[in-house]
Order: structure tokens, then C-alpha cells, then sequence
């Protein structure tokens, strides 16, 4: 989970509209935030992706959700109130179900910094309070952050493959390193392949805030990073993409 930024609320929904739209769902219960103005700027604010689990939407039978922060079958004066809009995956929205947040809040990625609240330990989200209760562990637990088989599972499968990748790089940059002959073997492929890295511990990258953790605390990338920056090869543009990785990392301990 990575912080999002609201976006002003769309023109379109005009205080008039959203009585309107209000006044309906009481009558009938449809889905009146089903609206193309609604949904559009809710998914590209989580950069396609579920604002809880950060699993892409879209994609392999992952539609979008509208999930409403405070429960719409406990407060239908928000069903369509801006500020309680989120856009989730169909697992995540179910979880939460009814859940009244103002009495039992989790964490909201438009209002909160997740990295406030939970910390990455052995591919498991955890909470940095674990007092049953707590905005962190309400969160982990109602949205069931780590889920073996839906999150957990693929986190281990995702971490293991870049950690030979990183091993690799880190291996192409020693040999360069060592070498006295003055060529820079490599250089354009390390550099390369660490921006592709990167990359994908971006906001816009499924599960970025659990990639950028993975890579930004990897034994051999920071070694790898220290040497390009010694011999100057670190790029702008890697140096870029590494600060804001940084800003969605997740700390490893409480």
C-alpha cells in the first residue's frame, strides 16, 4: 500500500448531481457511482491498481471496485461523496464489507502514509502497533494483507526472482570494477537492466511498495549502487528512480 493523491473532485459532480445521485441510491440501492466520471479518475489516481493490495486492475479478471472508505449500507448520505471513493480490487472491497471506519478506522492511502503504519517483515505486511485494534493491524487483518495464496505467495515468487537478478547485476558490476584496463565491459547493459529494476518499484508497478523495500534494502544493490557512484556511472536518471522508490519503501522493522 503507497500513499495516493486525490485528485479535486470531478466538475461533473456538482453538489446538485450528488443529491440526485443520493436520493436514488436510497430509493432503488443501484450502483449510481458506476459513472465514467467517477471510476476514470479513481484508478488512474492508484495508478490501476487496488489502493489496499496494490494488485493491477484490468487484468486478469480484476475489475475495478468503487469502495466507499464509510460503509454506503451505514451512511448512504456518502455514497457518492468524493472524499470516501476509493478504487479496489473485488477481494479487498469484499473484506472490508461493512466495517463502520468511523468507529474501527483503517488506514485511508489518500488521507494516510502507509509507511506510518505498517513495516514489511518476512514478505508480511505487518503493523508497527501491534495492539489489537490499532488503525495498522485493523488494516492488515480486515483486508487480509497476508493472504497466503493471494499476496504472500506471489510476493516470495516476485522477491526470489529479482534477488538473481540483482546477484547478476551486482556480478557484471564487480568484474567492471576490477578491471584495470580502463573499459567499462557491461557498463550500458548494468545500467540498463538496473532502470528496468527500478521501475518496477514505482507507484505506478503492482505491489511497488513491497518491490521497493525487496530492492532498495538488497545486499547487492546497495553494493552495486555504491560502486557505480564511486566511478561515476550512477545515472540521473537511476538516481531518480532510487529517491522516489524511497519515498513508497517500507521500513523492515518497527
Amino acid at each position: 500500500m503507497i500513499k495516493l493523491n486525490r485528485p479535486d473532485k470531478p466538475s461533473d459532480l456538482t453538489p446538485e448531481l450528488e443529491k440526485q445521485l443520493i436520493d436514488e441510491y436510497k430509493k432503488t440501492e443501484k450502483s449510481v457511482w458506476r459513472k465514467d466520471y467517477i471510476t476514470s479518475p479513481l484508478l488512474k489516481m492508484s495508478h490501476n491498481k487496488c489502493c489496499y493490495c496494490e494488485t493491477l486492475l484490468g487484468v486478469q479478471a480484476r475489475p475495478m471496485q468503487v469502495e466507499h472508505y464509510h460503509c454506503k449500507d451505514i451512511y448512504p448520505d456518502e455514497v457518492v461523496k468524493w472524499e470516501n471513493l476509493l478504487p479496489s480490487c473485488s477481494q479487498c472491497n469484499s473484506n472490508k464489507s461493512t466495517l463502520d471506519t468511523y468507529k474501527t478506522p483503517i488506514i485511508d492511502p489518500t488521507t494516510d502514509n502507509p509507511k506510518d503504519y505498517l513495516y514489511l517483515k518476512c514478505y508480511m505486511i505487518k503493523s508497527k502497533d501491534n495492539t489489537i485494534g490499532s488503525k495498522g493491524r485493523l488494516t492488515v487483518d480486515q483486508l487480509e494483507l497476508n493472504h497466503r495464496d493471494r499476496l504472500v505467495t506471489p510476493r516470495i515468487k516476485i522477491a526470489s526472482e529479482m534477488s538473481y537478478k540483482l546477484a547478476d547485476i551486482h556480478e557484471k558490476t564487480i568484474t567492471l570494477n576490477l578491471r584495470t584496463d580502463g573499459k567499462l565491459y557491461n557498463k550500458s547493459k548494468i545500467i540498463n537492466t538496473l532502470v528496468d529494476i527500478l521501475k518496477m518499484a514505482q507507484p505506478d508497478a503492482e505491489y511497488s511498495a513491497f518491490m521497493a523495500t525487496i530492492i532498495l534494502t538488497d545486499e547487492d544493490y546497495l553494493e552495486t549502487r555504491n560502486i557505480l557512484k564511486s566511478r561515476k556511472l550512477w545515472t540521473d536518471e537511476l538516481e531518480t528512480l532510487h529517491n522516489c522508490a524511497n519515498e513508497i519503501k517500507l521500513d523492515t522493522e518497527k
